[in-house]
Formats: structure tokens, C-alpha cells, sequence
């Protein structure tokens, strides 16, 4: 495969890869992935994330923490702290991103107000910075839907939904803010009927492509265990739904990627 492909979301520093991780790399590379964007979860384990990114040259890392990992309690000074941590770590080489960060309800709500917090800290920092942030949404559209509206405009933030499974309102707003959308390998799956329709409505110039691996393998390798080389079927399904040559969306999405990422030096 002669493209050169962007996967702009993937867990490289997760556990399952510590086994296998150049070797993850090095078939990435041959199905003609050359450049990653490894992302952020948590601080505890930036020096890790970061590390795999210094050693390898085309592929970057962000600093954030996911909605998840939002901690109960804690205090303004915690707040300030997080600020200045991210903005350190965004002063680091290869460190280009914010996040990931956003609102998750689907396991409870009782951590909603702190995570409006850390969401709105870590736009605060996209916007300060210049740093794009990569948001991350479940079962909290309407919510984030309002933060987007309110607090991209506010603080200059740039940035994207990843692995977009929302409804057409919440790319609306998206789009109507500058954000780019990208799309996982659940776009492959056979119940996205929904999810085609919203892709069909983004227009290809704000479109990216991710596995958020190791997670959601797509369509034929549900099951196993993801990793970014298998982008190509998300690449594929999106040439197919928009009827576009397969080396046009390896194209344009690449160039998106660098458009928002523009931060990102030293390409080769």
C-alpha cells in the first residue's frame, strides 16, 4: 500500500502492546500507517506515552485526563495544578495534543460536575496553548454539546470528536466550531446505519480516521485485539460510503490531520 495513512487515535503505551510494540509499529508501517497519534488517558503514565513517542519518529502524543479517570473529590488547587501540568507536558518535544478528555455518563453520572471541570480546564489549555484537544463523549451529548458551544469560542479552542457514535446535532455543533470528526473501525460494523448517515453529512475536508486501538477492531476482525495498521478498514469503509478512491481518503485525511496537528514539526 503506497498511501500514507494518519491513525489519530491510538493507546500505544496500554499494557497489551508491551510484548510487541515495535513489532505493532513495524506492521503499521508496512500497511503504509506512518504516522500516530498515541494518546493520553491519565498523567500518572505521560513519562511512558511519551517515551514511545521519542523514540520513534512520526509518532506524536497528548497529555490529558480521560473523563474516567476524573477523580471524586479534589480541590481548586488541584485544578491549578492540572493546568500547569498539562501545559508543562505540552512544552515537551512530540507532545502535540490535549486530552483525551470530555464527559462519559454511560457508567454513572455521579462524577458529571467534576468532569465538566476537567473538560473545561483542558479547553482552557487547548485555547492557551494553541494545542488541539481530542474529546471524548458518551451518553453526555447534550452536555457536551453545551461546553463545545460555550467554552470553544471563550478560550479559542481547536480541535476533535474522536471516534465519533453521537447523532447529527453533535457533529453540527462540532463543525459549526472549527472541530474536525473522526471515525473508529465502528463505522465497519454491520448495526452503523446511523453513524453512515451522520458520516455522509461531514463534509471530507473535516474527516479523520482512527482505531483507538487497542480497542474496537473493526469489521473482520471484531474480537482481537486492535491495533493501528488495521485503520486501513475504517479508510476503506469511508472510500465505499462516500464513493471515493481509497487513495484520495488516505489523501485528504492525512492532510486534515497535519491541518489541525500544525503544531506537528520535522514530518518526514
Amino acid at each position: 500500500m503506497n498511501h500514507k495513512i494518519v491513525d489519530s487515535h491510538c493507546h500505544l503505551d496500554f499494557n497489551v502492546f508491551d510484548k510487541d510494540r515495535d513489532e505493532v509499529i513495524r506492521k503499521a508501517n508496512e500497511y503504509g500507517v506512518e504516522y500516530m497519534l498515541s494518546i493520553s488517558i491519565d498523567l500518572e503514565n505521560f513519562k511512558k506515552i511519551h517515551e514511545i513517542t521519542t523514540k520513534n519518529k512520526n509518532i506524536w502524543c497528548t497529555t490529558g485526563v480521560h473523563p474516567n479517570n476524573v477523580p471524586n473529590n479534589f480541590t481548586s488547587n488541584e485544578i491549578e495544578s492540572l493546568m500547569f501540568t498539562l501545559e508543562k507536558n505540552l512544552k515537551k518535544d512530540k507532545v502535540v495534543g490535549v486530552g483525551e478528555t470530555g464527559l462519559d455518563y454511560f457508567r454513572s453520572e455521579s462524577n458529571k460536575n467534576n468532569q465538566k471541570e476537567f473538560f473545561e480546564t483542558h479547553l482552557q489549555v487547548s485555547g492557551k496553548t494553541k494545542s488541539p484537544i481530542i474529546v471524548h463523549t458518551r451518553n453526555a451529548e447534550d452536555d457536551t454539546i453545551e461546553y463545545i458551544n460555550k467554552f470553544v469560542p471563550k478560550y479559542s479552542s481547536k480541535g476533535l470528536i474522536h471516534c465519533f457514535t453521537s447523532t447529527k446535532e453533535l457533529a453540527k455543533c462540532a463543525l459549526d466550531n472549527g472541530f474536525y470528526i473522526s471515525f473508529s473501525g465502528i463505522i465497519t460494523f454491520k448495526n452503523a446505519k446511523e453513524l453512515i448517515d451522520v458520516l455522509n453529512y461531514v463534509p471530507i475536508d473535516r474527516l479523520l480516521i482512527e482505531t483507538d486501538s487497542p480497542y474496537l477492531s473493526p469489521n473482520p476482525l471484531r474480537g482481537k485485539r486492535n491495533e493501528p495498521k488495521n485503520v486501513r478498514y475504517t479508510m476503506e469503509k469511508i472510500a465505499e460510503i462516500k464513493n471515493l478512491d481509497i487513495e484520495n481518503v488516505a489523501n485528504i485525511t492525512t492532510k486534515n490531520f497535519f491541518n489541525l496537528f500544525s503544531n506537528i514539526q520535522n514530518v518526514s
